[in-house]
């Protein structure tokens, strides 16, 4: 019996793909593909139907992955009890988070994660789309609730919520608004994705309400929104931590503080598994302790 066979088949049927699986792995995909195939005729039997577009597991192969499955389940448990919970953080940890916080809270605090735990490397992926993190051997995602996968396991981070905000000469030029019809008087820089205005329903005072302004300046993005904030060309909406004067940014100014976004919640997700990789459970560990930097 080759174990390395049998991992590396229920890895494929995890990931979706023999490319996913290698990725996963960190080994070629021709590999991949060769211990599949030695262990379909070590069987005697196809364990999974490959296409030009997709692979399925016959019905062999689903017997055999059920059954395979919880064999390295119980083998890694053997591992893992006899390393023990003394084990150190190391090897990659590779992380994805959205691009407002990608670029902004996740390198202050990678810097200081791998100042705790130098034997960690971490490959950092800034991105705006879901990832499937299985699939693209991904081992933390950083996602803004609500969640929907339920395969994922979620620790809540955070939750914070974003308001207007305007640069000190703006405001000194032009004066602060007092109430929100008083916006419609201002220059306003807009954000907007996917043909939908953010945000569009706010709190106001306990009380939902909806804001709709004309904006001459619109982004997509609330790094641009920050740069013609800090031009002092209007006053525009942004959501934590993207008030905050990050490396040498000017401290902005809140507006209509009673006046600020639903509120939403941080999340760390993983793949489902028994047991967490130390360098997950560390950078999870070492990230809420430091949330109250972020909010």
């Amino acid at each position: 019996m080759r174990i390395d066979e049998i991992t590396v088949f229920v890895r494929v049927l995890e990931a979706g793909s023999f490319a996913a699986a290698a990725r996963l792995l960190r080994m070629p995909t021709t590999t991949v593909s060769a211990k599949v195939a030695a262990l379909e005729r070590r069987l005697g039997t196809t364990l999974i139907h490959r296409t030009t577009r997709q692979l399925r597991a016959t019905p062999a192969g689903e017997l055999y992955l059920d059954r395979c499955r919880n064999a390295l389940q119980e083998i890694e448990a053997a591992e893992t009890e006899l390393k023990g919970d003394s084990e150190e953080p190391a090897g990659t940890l590779r992380i994805t988070a959205p691009t407002v916080l990608g670029r902004s809270i996740l390198p202050e605090l990678i810097a200081g994660y791998r100042q705790k735990f130098p034997a960690v490397r971490v490959e950092a992926m800034v991105m705006d789309r879901k990832a499937n993190l299985v699939a693209e051997g991904i081992d933390l995602a950083i996602r803004v609730g609500p969640l929907q996968d339920s395969s994922l396991v979620a620790r809540k981070w955070f939750e914070g919520s974003g308001g207007f905000f305007a640069s000190p000469a703006y405001l000194e030029r032009n004066g602060a608004p007092k109430t929100i019809d008083d916006l419609a008087n201002h220059q306003v820089v807009g954000f907007s994705r996917s043909g939908a205005k953010l945000p569009d329903k706010m709190l106001f005072r306990g009380e939902v309400v909806e804001v709709k302004l004309d904006a001459p300046i619109v982004s997509n993005d609330f790094y641009v929104s920050r740069s013609f904030i800090d031009l002092d060309l209007g006053i525009g909406y942004l959501p934590p931590p993207m008030d905050r004067a990050w490396r040498g940014q000017q401290a902005l100014v809140r507006v209509l503080p009673e006046l600020s976004s639903l509120i939403a919640t941080v999340y760390f997700v993983y793949p489902r598994q028994r047991f967490v990789p130390a360098r997950v459970k560390s950078f999870i560990a070492y990230a809420v302790e430091r949330a109250d930097d972020f909010i």
